[in-house]
């Protein structure tokens, strides 16, 4: 199985280079199973990297330095480009959890407001 780390998220792509057993998966990791659509954000060493999780890297793990964001309700890539974007690397620029390296809890991302902009009703 696929075993995603921060370091395997490349310009919003995953390209995962570690394998972990079927056991481990669905085992003691069996809570941070990727799923199609889930959209992954680093919260421990570098912060703030991000990525869609597609069909084709799964099955796939990840460990507790991303943040696994699912049941989202807007198109996921306006989602990545607003996670990359200025409001949020300020958020992560004033809100480190400073130790050994850089983290934010999984409450600091769960607080992250991110403004949509409204589709409205289409007049004919």
């Amino acid at each position: 199985m696929n075993f995603v780390k921060v370091e395997n998220l490349i310009d919003g792509k995953i390209v995962p280079k570690s394998k972990i057993s079927v056991e481990e998966h669905n085992g003691y990791l069996k809570r941070s199973r990727l799923e199609e659509k889930d959209v992954l954000f680093s919260i421990a060493g570098t912060l703030g990297r991000t990525a869609y999780v597609t069909k084709s890297i799964l099955p796939a793990n990840t460990n507790q330095a991303l943040a696994i964001i699912r049941g989202y309700k807007f198109d996921p890539n306006f989602f990545i480009t607003t996670l990359g974007g200025k409001v949020v690397k300020e958020y992560i620029r004033k809100n480190p959890t400073i130790g050994a390296q850089p983290n934010l809890s999984l409450e600091q991302v769960g607080n992250l407001i991110i403004t949509t902009p409204c589709l409205g009703n289409k007049r004919r």
